[in-house]
């Protein structure tokens, strides 16, 4: 048995504008004989390329459609405070509700040991194509060089009037 519920959400979500920040702690239960209860917290930031940049994390250059996106879930214990359990790894461009949700699901598959039988994936953009090699420039080969390479130096119009050396025979 597993259950969680929602103690409260902070966020700067308004009305018509998507949160880029979103905090929420969460009580769970789960067992059949014995009966644990404790806390986790779900950690969601979404940055604009202004951010980044304003931030020096990423270079000025960046287009202003990137962002960057970390999503943690930690653990409360009562000995060492909030543990950091989980990165989230998934479609960056998932909704917040939904990203919180998979950390949820993830969270109860570690508690109780049951699979979620969900791949939590995303498939990445391809990166583009490489630029096509262009083959350096070969001048034309003349096929009287080209048989006889001993030839390069004898004017074209002096090749059929040389001496035949036929002496040695």
């Amino acid at each position: 048995m597993y259950k969680s519920k929602l103690l409260f959400r902070n966020t700067n979500g308004t009305y018509g504008q998507e949160a880029t920040a979103v905090e929420s702690v969460w009580a769970f239960l789960h067992g059949v004989e014995k009966k644990k209860t404790g806390r986790y917290r779900i950690r969601i930031t979404k940055m604009s390329a202004q951010d980044l940049i304003s931030m020096g994390l990423a270079p000025e250059e960046t287009p202003g459609e990137f962002y960057g996106l970390q999503a943690t879930l930690d653990q409360w214990q009562e000995t060492h405070g909030w543990l950091p359990l989980f990165d989230w790894v998934g479609d960056p461009m998932s909704e917040i509700d939904d990203i919180e949700r998979d950390l949820g699901k993830q969270f109860q598959a570690f508690v109780t040991g049951i699979a979620t039988h969900e791949v939590f994936e995303f498939d990445a953009p391809k990166p583009p194509k490489p630029p096509k090699k262009k083959k350096p420039f070969k001048p034309p080969i003349d096929k009287a060089t080209a048989k006889y390479p001993g030839l390069k130096d004898i004017p074209k119009d002096k090749v059929n009037k040389l001496p035949p050396d036929f002496d040695w025979i």
